[in-house]
């Protein structure tokens, strides 16, 4: 026992574990202290210290470190592969042992040394480079995607001082992130994503300022988002979708410099886009949807010259579309649909030579689709029904030369049907139905050969439809063709008459 009590007196020290957890033999700590002591034939023992407790260097300090991180990974296994410690986590119960055995298990528990263990590496040791049969200084572990069921003890945050990477991605882990995660201050790399993890995030992690990545999306977090996370200033990516943090942005995302890539969408964040996000220049991607985020888009998004895509729909957003998203030349990708926006469309969006996407269903938009759009070369999908669109679509449409998807219906475009948009040799999808157009469908929409749908009922248009249409019918693709041909128009091929 003089060993084990040496080794632990060790741990207690240095904080890697509690001492309550040491005392139980029932506990994954004490498993693995034992399974270190009595069982590992590796025998990994504590650096010998003079009679005077001389403070150890180089080398018997690393030897120290290996022996607490070969336990922590140790606890690790016990945690995660004892069925009694996974049902009490998960309250479930695992019928088969291998409902919860690991995918691959290749060195764990052996006599080899811990960087040899499968997804294990080490930093680089003297000439042996980063795999070795050694133990030294563990820089990444990912175990992604390998069915590890359970809680993460806090051994694994308070042993790895030196590690850059922790990807334990698409497993099955649940419970919460203890304060501990924040001595993990080397860390550039934290992917927990595709898990069932639940609670508040820390709200110390502010404190890994090495952090680049940060991915704790598809899991159950909740609570507010950290105000601390204003301080990981590396940070590119915050990847925290699909969870159920609430409250509001925090002001302290104003500081994240190097941010690249900001998901917080299908949350319950609540509040306005804060107007610092506009210090963020660095941004090429926010995606903000399905959240309950209110007032108004922030005219300061228009300094994110970097942008290619935002994604704001399915909020409260409310007001006017801010005509500084026009100076966003590289914008992509622009979806702000189902919101409570206002007021009519910016010219200045005709600016936006690369935008292939753009959604606008679902608010109150009013005024005509105008001319200048026809410059939007590069759109293939504009999105607009369910607005209170007026006026008459203009001959100029016949620009958008990539355009595939056509949506609008559901508004009260007037006027006919223009010829020019025999012109989008690339349109699939047509819908101008529940609309007030009037006069006969243009024979020019026998040229679009790529057709798939079009929907013209609930309109005022009369005569028939086109024999070049229906053309389209029996020879190309079009299988879904929808006009009022019940009463006011004459169609021999529609598949649905209204």
């Amino acid at each position: 026992m003089a060993r084990f009590d040496r080794i632990k007196d060790r741990i207690l020290e240095h904080r890697i574990s509690h001492a309550s957890v040491l005392e139980d033999p029932s506990s994954p700590q004490y498993k693995a202290l034992a399974w270190l002591v009595r069982d590992d034939e590796r025998h990994v023992d504590l650096p010998q210290i003079d009679d005077e407790g001389s403070n150890m260097t180089g080398n018997n300090v690393d030897d120290e470190i290996a022996l607490f991180q070969r336990y922590a990974l140790a606890v690790f296994w016990f945690q995660t592969t004892d069925a009694e410690f996974v049902e009490e986590s998960l309250g479930m119960t695992a019928e088969n042992p291998r409902d919860i055995a690991w995918n691959n298990v290749d060195g764990w528990m052996t006599s080899k040394g811990l960087c040899l263990w499968y997804g294990v590496t080490c930093h680089p040791h003297q000439s042996y480079g980063v795999k070795y049969d050694g133990d030294f200084h563990v820089a990444m572990l990912n175990l992604t995607s390998n069915n590890i069921h359970g809680v993460l003890p806090g051994e694994l945050f308070t042993a790895f001082l030196k590690m850059t990477v922790l990807d334990l991605h698409q497993n099955e882990l649940a419970g919460t992130l203890g304060r501990e995660l924040a001595n993990m201050v080397e860390l550039e790399d934290l992917f927990l994503n595709g898990n069932a993890f639940k609670g508040q995030l820390p709200d110390n992690i502010g404190a890994l300022r090495s952090l680049q990545n940060l991915n704790v999306h598809d899991n159950e977090f909740d609570g507010p988002i950290p105000v601390s996370i204003g301080e990981l200033e590396n940070l590119r990516e915050l990847g925290m979708f699909n969870n159920q943090f609430s409250g509001r942005i925090p002001l302290s995302i104003g500081n994240l410099k190097n941010l690249i890539a900001l998901y917080l969408e299908s949350n319950q964040l609540t509040g306005n886009i804060p107007p610092v996000i506009g210090q963020c220049t660095a941004l090429e991607d926010i995606r903000l949807r399905n959240n309950m985020l209110n007032g108004p888009i922030p005219t300061e998004i228009g300094e994110l010259k970097e942008l290619r895509t935002l994604y704001l729909d399915t909020n409260k957003l409310s007001g006017a579309i801010p005509t500084e998203l026009g100076t966003l030349y590289k914008l992509d990708d622009l979806q702000m649909y189902e919101n409570e926006l206002r007021g009519s469309l910016p010219v200045e969006l005709a600016f936006l030579s690369g935008l292939t996407t753009l959604y606008l269903d679902a608010n109150g938009l009013t005024g005509s689709l105008p001319g200048e759009y026809g410059e939007m070369h590069a759109l293939e999908e504009l999105i607009i029904s369910s607005n209170q669109f007026t006026g008459e679509l203009p001959a100029t449409i016949r620009g958008m030369k990539s355009l595939k998807n056509f949506r609008g219906s559901d508004n009260q475009f007037q006027g006919k049907i223009p010829v020019d948009i025999g012109k989008l040799l690339k349109l699939e999808y047509l819908m101008l139905d529940s609309n007030q157009l009037t006069g006969v469908p243009p024979v020019e929409l026998g040229e679009l050969k790529e057709l798939k749908a079009v929907h013209l009922h609930d309109n005022n248009l009369s005569g028939e439809v086109p024999e070049a249409v229906c053309d389209l019918r029996n020879s190309f693709f079009l299988n879904d063709l929808q006009a009022d041909c019940e009463d006011d128009i004459i169609c021999a091929c529609c598949t649905t008459c209204h």
